[in-house]
């Protein structure tokens, strides 16, 4: 692993101060979506103190003008977790994070619907409270984070009806009820984002078969009575290429996993050419109004055609070389269309990454991995060239 030693160093010995109960480096799992009141109304975050000064600092921190490096941090609540072991978690992403030189993070948490026509969203027992998100959202921003909120629709559901059913082609057989319930299910963190100092919130993520829809502009202007900073919507790589997105929102992001047909052993510049095709088909040159809100691959062999299908360790082999490459090209083509950030996808709430296991973890893990090293490379090189 490459980086800053010293820097490391730091972040370690914090972490291990910390008083956790188990954790694993695998992403965390639930048993099935039981409806849970967990979103209910934010109590106030408890206090924390000022980290100690031998924490890691932000090397390149946000302002406007500047961009966004940033990393989606999923998580999926254990209840178990007490609050002051949520805070601790939180504490140990930022130290990593900041290692890798990030200057931003999106935290993404589940809710779930009961099936591809249902017209209601819910929270589940994986579904952290608006009160356990605030705790998040303050360490985060305390760690001079710039942060961004996104409910992520869960889709265990919608696949159990259907292999081919997925966030993207809902249909809601009551739209009314469905955007009503979905405003109730938010409400709470939009409070609780506009209170511990988000910059964004994600009103929605890659809801394609909804986009366009008039509902939209009442929803998005009720946030804004809460929220008061940046509200942006989040469309997956096909529906950004097939159509204009009318979404009435301040910012579009795109979860950019564009295949790129080539061999794993392309070169960074031949996945540079494929993702500017791609790009292409709707502009060429500078996309300062975008941000690559999500970017991935599983570290395998075959995921330059496939990237968005993640891995694990069992079937496709281990290539990490794919990851790292992919990542090089991803930071290459943004820096190259003055975009205004990057966020990768994704590092695990619940991760320890002193406890990574390069061979072993999850491949769409990059943590320990050369793809962290490109990651970091990115970040350094983007955030020197825009001081």
């Amino acid at each position: 692993m490459t980086g800053q030693p010293s820097r490391r160093l730091a972040a370690a010995a914090v972490a291990a101060l910390m008083t956790l109960g188990p954790t694993a480096c695998s992403a965390s799992d639930s048993s099935g979506p039981a409806p849970s009141d967990t979103a209910g109304t934010p109590s106030p975050a408890s206090p924390s103190t000022q980290p100690p000064p031998d924490r890691p600092q932000v090397t390149f921190p946000w302002s406007p003008g500047r961009p966004q490096l940033g990393v989606n941090v999923y998580w999926v609540d254990d209840p178990k977790d007490s609050e002051g072991v949520v805070r601790a978690k939180a504490r140990r992403i930022v130290d990593y994070l900041v290692t890798i030189d990030a200057n931003s993070a999106t935290l993404s948490f589940p809710f779930f619907t009961s099936a591809p026509r249902a017209s209601s969203v819910f929270a589940a027992s994986s579904t952290p409270s608006a009160g356990r998100v605030g705790i998040a959202l303050d360490e985060l921003h305390r760690g001079g984070l710039r942060t961004a909120l996104r409910p992520l629709l869960d889709e265990k559901s919608l696949l159990a009806a259907s292999r081919r059913s997925w966030r993207g082609n809902i249909e809601p057989a009551d739209r009314d009820a469905w955007f009503g319930s979905y405003r109730k299910l938010i409400t709470p963190y939009l409070q609780v984002a506009q209170r511990d100092r988000a910059t964004t919130f994600i009103i929605g993520a890659e809801l394609s078969s909804l986009e366009g829809d008039p509902r939209w502009r009442a929803l998005v202007g009720q946030a804004k009575q809460i929220f008061r900073r940046e509200v942006a919507y989040a469309v997956n790589w096909d529906s950004y290429l097939r159509r204009p997105i009318q979404m009435p929102v301040d910012h579009l992001g795109i979860d950019a996993y564009f295949p790129v047909q080539v061999g794993d052993d392309a070169s960074t510049g031949m996945l540079v050419a494929g993702w500017e095709r791609w790009l292409d088909q709707r502009a060429k040159g500078p996309l300062p109004g975008l941000t690559l809100a999500e970017v991935g691959v599983p570290a395998e062999d075959g995921a330059y055609r496939h990237p968005a299908a993640w891995g694990s360790t069992e079937g496709r082999a281990l290539n990490l070389a794919v990851q790292q490459r992919w990542f090089t090209a991803a930071c290459e083509v943004a820096r190259k269309r003055k975009m205004a950030g990057l966020y990768w996808w994704k590092v695990d709430f619940h991760d320890d990454p002193l406890k990574a296991d390069p061979a072993r973890d999850r491949h769409d893990s990059f943590i320990g991995r050369p793809g962290e090293d490109a990651i970091q490379a990115c970040f350094a090189a983007w955030g020197s060239s825009s001081q």
